[in-house]
């Protein structure tokens, strides 16, 4: 168990890309806390703007309440798991009642990814393809799997990851907030390390920027965190933008 405190520093952007009229991603981070939540809406008539909009304050109202230290003081790591997963899901409740609720929301979906740091470890809930990895020790390594159409086909041994990239698969989410009553959350525990970097971002970066790259950008720029969620923002746009970028650095110093 580690015993470590450590202080988190954040960097955040999103940007609607070049061929989007509407930016339909929303994130929102509180360094002192060390939380941070990224979702990436889907529906028509604006609608997937209003469904991440949603998720992310829903999310961040009660990631702030267990931030708390007054809150978290006793909480061991499978409740702080259950409790992010269980938020989520409060989530999608509300978004799939309000799409049930007025015809033009109807189908109204999103993705999310949401990260809690607390006592040395990253908990982390999230919902289709929206991603969470980690840069350490100069590598990047990918921490969530993809809820999508490409990525079962890459598990039952149609593509390889490479592959899947190039692949002319309809992007098709199979799990998303809002779009069922219920949903399954994933969930993830990691212990800290010093130097960490970890990167939340929606399939405006991860499609149009390969794992490589980012790996490259947070090699040359991650004393600068602002900087390097910029360029990963801007290196997205010149490789076309075909879609909105949100992207999130969360980066670990023990105090």
């Amino acid at each position: 168990m580690s015993g470590e405190i450590f202080k988190v520093r954040i960097a955040g952007f999103t940007d609607t890309g070049l061929k989007r009229q509407i930016n339909e991603d929303h994130i929102d981070f509180n360094q002192e806390l060390g939380i941070a939540v990224l979702a990436d809406g889907m529906g028509g008539h604006q609608s997937g703007e209003i469904a991440s909009h949603m998720a992310v304050e829903s999310v961040m109202e009660h990631l702030r309440t267990m931030a708390d230290p007054e809150s978290s003081r006793s909480i061991t790591g499978s409740q702080l798991l259950e409790y992010v997963s269980n938020t989520i899901s409060y989530s999608n409740s509300m978004i799939f009642q309000a799409s049930e609720a007025l015809e033009q929301h109807r189908g109204m979906g999103t993705t999310l990814v949401a990260v809690l740091v607390h006592e040395g470890f990253i908990y982390a809930g999230h919902v289709g393809d929206s991603r969470l990895y980690v840069f350490r020790d100069r590598h990047l390594k990918r921490v969530t799997k993809d809820h999508s159409l490409v990525q079962d086909l890459v598990d039952r041994g149609f593509y390889t990851e490479e592959e899947a990239r190039e692949a002319s698969v309809g992007h098709i989410v199979t799990r998303a907030l809002g779009t069922k009553e219920q949903v399954e959350v994933d969930t993830v525990q990691q212990e800290l390390k010093d130097g960490d970097i970890y990167l939340l971002c929606s399939d405006g970066l991860s499609d149009m920027v390969a794992d490589w790259k980012i790996q490259e950008v947070l090699r040359e720029r991650s004393n600068d965190l602002d900087d390097a969620a910029k360029t990963l923002v801007r290196i997205a746009n010149s490789h076309g933008g075909k879609d909105n970028i949100s992207v999130i650095l969360m980066q670990m110093a023990v105090q």
